[in-house]
C-alpha cells in the first residue's frame, strides 16, 4: 500500500472536514480541495515549503496567504481569487479550531468584486420557455416539470435534482428542499409545477432505477446538475428566447417576480435559503430599475 504524504493526509482531513461536519455540497468540497492542493502546490512552487511537509502549510503566515493571492489577481478574475481565498479562511480556521491558533487568511483581504446584477429572465419569455417544451415522450414530460419547479420555488439546482417524491407536500402545496449545508427549507410550489410533476409521474415510461428521484435520466437513474444546465440551454435555444440564461437565472427571475409583485424581502429570503438578508438585497437594484421604468411610462411629467 501507498503511504500518503504528510501533506496529502492533511488534505484528506480537511476534506473529511468539509463533508461531514461543514456539510458542503459535494462540488462545493471539490472545489475547495483543488483551490488547498493549489495554494500547496504554489508554496512548494516558490520554495516557501518542502514538498511534503504539511507542518510548513500549516505554519504559513499571512504574507505567504497574501504572495498567493497577489499571483493569481495577475491571471485570474477578482471572484475567483475571492473564493479561493474563501478555501484558505476554511482551512485556516478548520486548524485554527483543533489548535486554537489564529486564522492568518483572516487578515488578508479580499479583492473587490463588481456587483452584477443577476440575470433574469421576464415573464413573457418565461411562459415562451415553458410553453415551448414538447411534453410528447418521457424526456419532454421531465424537462417540462423541472423548469415548472426551478422557476416555481426558486431552487438551485442541486437542490432541485435532489428532490424526491416524498419531498412534495402536495395537499400543502409546498415541497422540502435541502439546500447548502444540508440545512432543509420548505417552500411554496405553484399549481402549475405540481401539475406539471403529476404528468410526469403518471406519464413516465422509461426506467426506474431510482423510484424515490423526482428527476431521472433516461437510463433511470437521478439526473446530474450538470445535465440540468444543458437542459436549460436547450430549450432556451428551441424557444427562441435570445437572453443567454442558466438554471440559477430561474432562481434569480423566481426572486425578482415576487419582488416586482410586492412580495416582502424576508419573505424572499426565506424562501431563497439565504442565510443574510444582505444577499437577497441585490433583488432590489433590480426591482428599483423595474420601478423607475414604470414611472417613465405612467407618470405625466417623467
Amino acid at each position: 500500500m501507498v503511504q500518503k504524504s504528510p501533506t496529502e493526509k492533511l488534505v484528506a482531513a480537511f476534506e473529511l472536514y468539509l463533508r461531514v461536519e461543514a456539510a458542503l455540497a459535494v462540488n462545493t468540497q471539490r472545489a475547495y480541495v483543488a483551490d488547498l492542493r493549489q495554494f500547496a502546490g504554489f508554496l512548494i512552487e516558490r520554495g516557501l515549503i518542502k514538498q511534503a511537509d504539511a507542518t510548513e502549510i500549516v505554519a504559513a503566515g499571512p504574507d505567504a496567504v497574501r504572495t498567493y493571492v497577489a499571483d493569481l489577481l495577475a491571471h485570474r478574475s477578482r471572484s475567483t481569487v475571492s473564493r479561493k481565498l474563501a478555501t484558505l479562511r476554511t482551512f485556516f480556521g478548520f486548524l485554527a479550531h483543533g489548535t486554537g491558533g489564529a486564522n492568518p487568511a483572516e487578515l488578508v483581504s479580499a479583492p473587490k468584486v463588481p456587483k452584477r446584477l443577476p440575470v433574469h429572465l421576464p415573464v413573457d419569455d418565461l411562459s415562451l420557455l415553458l410553453e415551448a417544451v414538447d411534453t410528447s415522450d418521457d424526456a419532454g414530460l421531465r424537462d417540462r416539470a423541472l423548469l415548472e419547479v426551478l422557476y416555481s420555488c426558486g431552487l438551485r439546482a442541486a437542490e432541485c435534482v435532489g428532490l424526491d417524491w416524498g419531498s412534495v407536500a402536495t395537499e400543502l402545496g409546498v415541497v422540502h428542499a435541502r439546500g447548502k449545508g444540508s440545512k432543509e427549507r420548505i417552500v411554496p410550489i405553484g399549481n402549475d409545477a405540481l401539475a406539471a410533476l403529476e404528468r410526469l409521474r403518471s406519464g413516465w415510461r422509461g426506467n426506474l432505477v431510482d423510484r424515490d428521484a423526482i428527476f431521472l435520466n433516461l437510463r433511470g437513474t437521478r439526473l446530474s446538475t450538470r445535465s440540468v444546465g444543458r437542459i436549460v440551454e436547450r430549450h432556451l435555444r428551441e424557444s427562441g428566447v435570445q437572453i443567454h440564461a442558466t438554471p440559477h437565472s430561474l432562481r434569480h427571475s423566481f426572486a425578482t417576480h415576487l419582488l416586482e409583485s410586492g412580495a416582502d424581502l424576508r419573505a424572499i429570503q426565506e424562501m431563497l435559503g439565504h442565510a443574510s438578508i444582505a444577499t437577497t438585497q441585490k433583488y432590489t437594484h433590480i426591482d428599483l430599475r423595474h420601478l423607475t421604468s414604470v414611472y417613465d411610462k405612467a407618470h405625466p411629467r417623467a
